[in-house]
């Protein structure tokens, strides 16, 4: 999905009359803190879909650290048109996920949805610590994984993930069409 968000922005700036030589130009202050924050994620991601066991403080701690990352870039490139959506969108996640120790909750229309997903048994197992199906003792549930994205992509998405995206996508095409107001 990132992907394609990626590329929709690089053909609308392109579209703008822009130049993808003007992301060169554009300097990003700490850039190594986003890398981190991503390199965490994925590595938990990994370690889940591996079924290796995860102790679920280290998981909240390794979290809490990514979100602190992430805030850390937000804020060093304040600077960025459209950083504050991102910054807004990663808000919100991070408020529902370090809520709810460190899991995201995913609508429960994913055990319907899911069963197609290599991930659902995971769930299903606890083997997936990343994310839990929303019940009774959800916090802040409506900020979860509960929006369906259907095929091609089949995926649960966030409030959260909408902004983050709508940022990310804002602010890649405005560099690359030189328009950074």
């Amino acid at each position: 999905m990132l992907f394609i968000i990626l590329a929709g922005a690089v053909l609308v700036g392109l579209i703008r009359r822009g130049k993808l030589i003007n992301l060169t130009k554009t300097s990003f202050v700490h850039p190594w803190l986003i890398f981190l924050s991503i390199v965490l994620e994925t590595c938990l991601i990994l370690l889940s879909k591996y079924n290796i066991s995860l102790d679920r403080f280290a998981v909240f701690i390794c979290i809490t650290v990514q979100y602190i990352l992430l805030f850390a870039f937000v804020l060093f490139n304040r600077n960025l048109p459209y950083i504050w959506l991102i910054g807004t969108g990663s808000l919100l996640n991070s408020l529902v996920i370090l809520l709810n120790k460190g899991t995201m909750p995913l609508a429960g229309s994913y055990l319907d949805f899911g069963k197609t997903n290599p991930a659902y048994d995971f769930l299903l197992n606890g083997n997936l610590p990343l994310y839990h199906i929303i019940d009774e003792n959800t916090v802040l549930w409506f900020l979860g994984d509960i929006i369906r994205i259907p095929s091609p992509f089949s995926a649960f998405m966030s409030i959260g993930d909408i902004i983050l995206y709508a940022g990310v996508f804002l602010m890649l095409q405005s560099i690359i069409a030189g328009k950074t107001e």
